[in-house]
């Protein structure tokens, strides 16, 4: 690994310490002079008979322990639902497991168990609702008119499509008995504070999580475009498009909308995203001597757009003969698997969006010794694997060679995981207690006037 590419490693490492769900938490939700205050929300604490907490979510237990001890001594329950690999022991909490990110019986299990705890709570009582990401999979309900393995294979559909988390979350919203705004009814007439961790492009709260305690401004007609324009929808489950063409139709209640009075004591925030990996990341790169650009929009859409882009960028960087300089950018785009292309190389390999990136930006930098690239997830897990994402530079595709590895190969089977950890390019972290979406680090050497060439 080249001193640049191990600058990246460095600048990633920072930023995740810096987005730390807990940190987060801590940050906004505090007890002062009687009250429990969040933002610009202030509930007396002496009139809050109860409080039921839920923490939802890869950075669960982490969100959990953050919570202040003059809350927690009103808890009559406490639940953590989390990702199978992720748990450990909060005192005052129960743990549950569950399936992500496809959804299990331990999703509904768990989902259930929510349920029932929050449906005890009465007007003088409070449910705290800690949300962050992977809670879209893992509080998991769906109605009876779907069942567990039809929604598991609709997700799995929208994982392999060109869906965005938004567009996922809205089909989510209407196929659920918690998403979209139903547990905070379930929690009526409970006072509901929820704080979101959120690892979406745009920080909007129904998006987090499927929005199970905010109103729902999307509508059955948006889930069946969202489909179509996917090219899924003939490819669904049949009782998926049954159920959606009926709420469409009007046959079936809506989810809770803005304005609804069911959710006239629910109060939700996000405290930390997005944003905050990306100043963080700016921040650890300028202590690191690197001159520092950020994207000005989060980053979306295909990873295949996204190669042309940044070697572009990359480009015009070494040309402007700055020395060493990083383009930071956070957000989640998506790949669209080629079923066709599989099919014809057989079992279709191991990866995620952030390796698969990785390795795509690896053959277009393929012999260029200034430039370097990162992308990795903040929650420590790429797509199916225990990675969570690669580092690569311009010797990469060489190094790959060298252990009998075709990189061409790789990517036409999306075997991105099996292809850099032949050449110690993955990088491992584990369960990091935060989930603010994919961190992206080009990193540049400018061809300074003058300066010798090593």
């Amino acid at each position: 690994m080249t001193p640049l590419a191990e600058d990246l490693v460095s600048i990633y490492k920072e930023a995740l310490a810096a987005s730390h769900a807990g940190r987060a938490v801590e940050a906004r939700l505090q007890v002062s002079s009687g009250a429990i205050r969040a933002g610009r929300r202030a509930i007396a604490l002496d009139r809050v008979e109860r409080v039921g907490i839920i923490a939802v979510g890869k950075a669960a237990p982490a969100m959990a322990e953050a919570v202040p001890a003059p809350i927690r001594d009103k808890m009559s329950f406490g639940l953590i639902v989390t990702k199978h690999g992720y748990e450990r022991p909060v005192e005052g909490f129960q743990v549950r497991m569950a399936g992500h990110p496809l959804p299990d019986r331990d999703s509904i299990r768990a989902t259930d168990e929510v349920v029932e705890a929050v449906s005890e709570l009465s007007e003088e009582d409070l449910l705290l609702v800690l949300i962050s990401g992977g809670a879209s999979s893992l509080l998991s309900s769906p109605v009876k008119e779907i069942g567990l393995a039809d929604t598991i294979e609709l997700t799995n559909l929208m994982l392999h499509s060109s869906l965005d988390i938004h567009k996922m979350n809205v089909i989510r919203s209407h196929l659920s008995r918690v998403k979209g705004g139903r547990l905070a009814v379930a929690a009526a007439p409970a006072s509901v504070l929820t704080l979101a961790l959120s690892d979406v492009v745009g920080d909007k709260l129904p998006a987090i999580g499927g929005g199970p305690t905010v109103a729902d401004p999307s509508r059955y007609k948006d889930a069946v475009t969202a489909l179509k324009k996917a090219q899924i929808w003939d490819r669904c489950p049949e009782s998926v498009r049954e159920y959606l063409e009926a709420g469409n139709r009007g046959e079936i209640p809506e989810s809770p909308k803005p304005g609804d009075p069911r959710l006239s004591r629910a109060f939700a925030a996000v405290v930390g995203g997005p944003r905050t990996l990306l100043r963080a990341a700016a921040r650890a790169a300028r202590n690191l001597g690197l001159r520092v650009r950020c994207a000005t929009k989060p980053i979306e859409g295909p990873v295949e757009d996204l190669v042309e882009k940044y070697m572009a960028r990359a480009g015009s960087m070494v040309r402007s003969g700055t020395g060493r300089e990083v383009f930071v950018a956070v957000g989640e785009p998506t790949v669209e698997i080629d079923q066709e292309s599989v099919a014809k190389r057989g079992k279709m390999g191991v990866g995620g969006r952030s390796q698969h990136l990785a390795m795509l930006m690896a053959k277009a930098m393929t012999g260029d010794e200034h430039m370097a690239f990162l992308a990795a997830a903040t929650d420590g897990s790429d797509g199916n694997t225990p990675a969570a994402g690669g580092i690569v530079d311009g010797n990469t595709t060489n190094q790959l060679a060298s252990q009998k590895v075709d990189p061409d190969d790789a990517v036409r089977r999306y075997d991105s995981y099996n292809a850099l950890g032949k050449i110690g390019a993955l990088i491992t972290t584990g369960p990091t207690d935060t989930n603010v979406t994919d961190l992206h680090l080009l990193a540049v050497e400018g061809r300074q006037p003058g300066r010798k060439k090593k």
